[in-house]
This record gives structure tokens, C-alpha cells and sequence, in this order.
């Protein structure tokens, strides 16, 4: 199931409790504080349900998770 952007902002929104209806799709999410580490662990997880996929520990980095874009790149990556 591919992952859209409503769903994972959604997602973000109700686990981090952050409102990211302001917020650029580009803007830093963990490496700025906007949203904590202990988040990723659940974003981890949903990313796995959505992409069907097991994320190991060289998946964890901000290059792939830092922004709404990258998410959303790195989810469409996993799921071809």
C-alpha cells in the first residue's frame, strides 16, 4: 500500500502531537526538535506496515526520515 503525504502527516500529527499544517514538506523534522526520537520508533514501525517491508538499522538515518519529502521518497523506494 503506497504511503501518501495526508496519511503520514496525519500520522505525525496524532503520534508526535505537532501540528505540521504550516510546516514545508522539506523542513527538518528530528534533526530541528520539531519532532522527538522517541517518534521515530512508531514512524518506523507504520513506515514497515505501509511499505511491507522490514527497516534495518542502515534504513534509520536522516537522510531518509528528516522530512516529509524524504519519508515519502524513502517509503516509495521500499515499496518497488
Amino acid at each position: 500500500m503506497a504511503l501518501t503525504r495526508d496519511a503520514l502527516i496525519q500520522y505525525l500529527e496524532d503520534k508526535a502531537r505537532v501540528d505540521l499544517s504550516g510546516v514545508d514538506d522539506e523542513a527538518e523534522l528530528f534533526s530541528s526538535g520539531l519532532v522527538d526520537s522517541f517518534a521515530m520508533v512508531d514512524l518506523l514501525v507504520f513506515l514497515e506496515k505501509h511499505t511491507g517491508t522490514k527497516m534495518g538499522p542502515e534504513d534509520i538515518t536522516l537522510e531518509n526520515l528528516d522530512s516529509v519529502s524524504r519519508i515519502l521518497a524513502f517509503a516509495a523506494e521500499q515499496t518497488q
